[in-house]
């Protein structure tokens, strides 16, 4: 009979042990389901801080003195050619890809679009800065005045047209490093 109640109180501890680890586990899968979520929100989070640092950084990039032309919100078409043939700008900027666009390149696909140098400079379409060719990107882009120095008749003068100033943003995914 002793045998009987030892036994039965040994099932009871089994019993209360299986419980108990059943109880951690459920709490551990719960707790590793919640920093997924966490975690998960954590990318999107990053990309939104990218995204707004590059859309603040834009919208006065123009009136920096690396680009302006002395008038608000305008660019010197003469120190973007400069910009082109300088590479420590790279880095400079928080941006992954950095073009202007003139207004005239609106209406052009990408393969229709003469890029800017010494060469064919003023009778082109884009100024690539910079681009570091990343996988994931999102562009942002602001208007402005490109203005170059126009000789007619003996007189300087400054030419403006519409420009487009833009800007790419790496996107963080999950699984990127």
């Amino acid at each position: 009979m002793r045998y009987k109640i030892n036994r039965k109180a040994q099932l009871k501890i089994q019993e209360m042990a299986f419980f108990i680890v059943a109880i951690i586990l459920f709490f551990v899968l719960a707790g590793l389901f919640v920093l997924s979520i966490i975690f998960s929100n954590l990318y999107d989070s990053a990309t939104d801080v990218a995204e707004q640092r590059t859309l603040s950084s834009i919208t006065n990039l123009a009136d920096s003195p690396e680009f302006s032309c002395g008038k608000p919100n305008c660019v010197d078409a003469d120190k973007l050619i400069s910009l082109m043939q300088n590479k420590k700008y790279v880095n400079f900027w928080p941006f992954s890809s950095l073009i202007v666009r003139k207004g005239q390149a609106f209406n052009k696909t990408e393969a229709e679009m003469v890029e800017c140098s010494l060469s064919n400079y003023p009778e082109c379409d884009a100024f690539n800065i910079y681009d570091k060719n990343v996988k994931n990107e999102r562009t942002i882009s602001s208007y402005i005045a490109l203005c170059r120095k126009e000789t007619e008749n003996d007189f300087v003068y400054d030419k403006c047209e519409i420009a487009e100033f833009i800007a790419g943003t790496e996107l963080k995914l999950e699984g990127d490093d």
